[in-house]
């Protein structure tokens, strides 16, 4: 039992450390990284999944668009009477090449449907409408701005007098006099486009009434319209821009224009004031899917609606940040080594095989003892010993051909008259017998060799 648990423990600190050195996975930035947002493949309240596979099922051609606009051209889908769907405000960047190519493709016939989170306020757009009124004017030219923005643009008051008014009033803010004082200042930075609080999420949703203005191919059947809102609703109004018109199809309780098409060329955009207005949760409410068929009617047979996924962050291109931020990776992963690790603890043997030893043969003791040897003995000192061994041979080989070489300077003058050895290896047989003697580093292989190849012709 001790064995298998060290064995789980080692597993887990294997585990510890795949994950660390592989995965790291690092927290993401973004604090809305796990809000719906109006895509496709959203089945939340706020997505357009029930949109899309109405269409679906009804025989209208769809496509979720993960491109930037620059590729309509290239989708293969009819030059005129298509739909694009955009919410804004958006998490991806409008390139300015988009910009151009999106007017050429609406101005060639088709329509533009933009959401704009501006009225409402769902949980993916809160505090972001100043981006969405930015992008809006980019696209299409059309302005929009708050109350506040509006009252002081049409403001008969000298500058000075107002000048004085906003002094009297911070010195009443600072005096606490005023109980509105954060009211006002958080609509003043609004106005100059920096986004604030503007409240805490609602614990119920609130929905939007919207009343259509009159008769209209698109408000055919359409008399009343929702949107609805997580955050407390905010006040925007139309800015009417100055080199174009715009044609008011919805209002407010308050009378503002909530919805609104443009004519663009041969083609139009149709601006909603609201986010949520096609959204699932949205979409069966009052005539909202109603509006929806009948922009739908007035598009060309063979047209395509598409939706513009890529502006909420679902991109054809890999990004390895949100394949590592998806939980489902880390799911499978866990439940992978899960099964590992109960395959290791449970389905195999832990106990090391035993191992069988053998005696060694005499060549690898004389093999391990020579290397022994050679690891604590210096190398001059092996070599005078091989030197020693190979004058003893000389020594026998002289007397045995009737010499008298018993000094080593005789045994050095019979080698050099002998006619079997080259003088080339006798000098060098001098140079690492010199070299042993001075205890300077010398090849033990290759003396050994020569050794052997001159004894060998001393005794033949």
């Amino acid at each position: 039992m001790r064995e298998r648990g060290i064995a789980f423990l080692l597993a887990l600190a294997a585990l510890a450390a795949f994950y660390g050195l592989w995965l790291r996975p690092a927290p993401s930035l973004d604090p809305d990284a796990n809000t719906a947002r109006p895509t496709t493949a959203e089945l939340r309240g706020n997505g357009y999944a029930g949109l899309y596979e109405w269409l679906q099922r009804a025989g209208v051609k769809t496509r979720s668009l993960r491109d930037r606009y620059s590729t309509l051209p290239e989708l293969g889908i009819p030059t005129r009477g298509n739909l694009l769907v955009l919410s804004l405000p958006a998490v991806e960047v409008f390139h300015s090449d988009e910009l151009s190519a999106l007017d050429r493709w609406v101005r060639r016939g088709n329509t533009l449907l933009i959401n704009a989170a501006l009225l409402d306020q769902p949980d993916w757009a809160a505090r972001r409408s100043a981006g969405a009124v930015v992008e809006i004017e980019s696209l299409t030219a059309i302005e929009f701005e708050t109350r506040r923005a509006r009252e002081a643009r049409l403001d008969d008051t000298p500058l000075s007098q107002r000048v004085r008014e906003a002094d009297a009033r911070d010195a009443a803010r600072k005096n606490g006099d005023e109980k509105n004082s954060d009211d006002e200042e958080a609509e003043g930075n609004a106005e100059d486009g920096v986004e604030v609080d503007r409240g805490e999420l609602l614990e119920v949703p609130e929905t939007l009434p919207l009343t259509s203005t009159g008769p209209h191919v698109l408000l055919e059947g359409v008399k009343t319209l929702e949107l609805v809102t997580d955050y407390p609703a905010q006040e925007w109004s139309l800015r009417m821009p100055y080199d174009n018109f715009v044609l008011t199809l919805a209002r407010t309780a308050s009378g503002e224009g909530a919805l609104f098409e443009q004519r663009v060329g041969e083609g139009r955009v149709l601006l909603s004031a609201g986010g949520s207005l096609f959204t699932n949760r949205a979409l069966g409410k009052a005539d909202n899917a109603r509006l929806f068929a009948n922009i739908v009617k007035s598009m060309s047979s063979d047209g395509v609606v598409l939706f513009d996924d890529l502006r909420q962050g679902l991109s054809a291109s890999y990004d390895p940040a949100r394949f590592y931020e998806d939980p489902r990776l880390f799911k499978t992963i866990f439940i992978v080594l899960g099964l590992w690790l109960v395959w290791v603890l449970g389905s195999t043997r832990l106990r090391a095989p035993v191992i069988v030893t053998h005696d060694p043969s005499e060549a690898e003791l004389v093999r391990r003892a020579g290397g022994l040897i050679a690891r604590t003995v210096a190398p001059a000192k092996t070599a005078l010993h091989l030197f020693d061994l190979f004058f003893a041979g000389v020594a026998r080989a002289a007397r045995r051909a009737g010499g008298g070489a018993a000094e080593r300077g005789d045994q050095w003058q019979w080698l050099e008259n002998h006619g079997a050895i080259l003088p080339q290896e006798l000098d060098q047989l001098k140079t690492w017998y010199a070299d042993a003697r001075s205890e300077r580093k010398l090849p033990l292989i290759e003396l050994q060799n020569l050794l052997d190849s001159l004894e060998k012709r001393l005794t033949t």
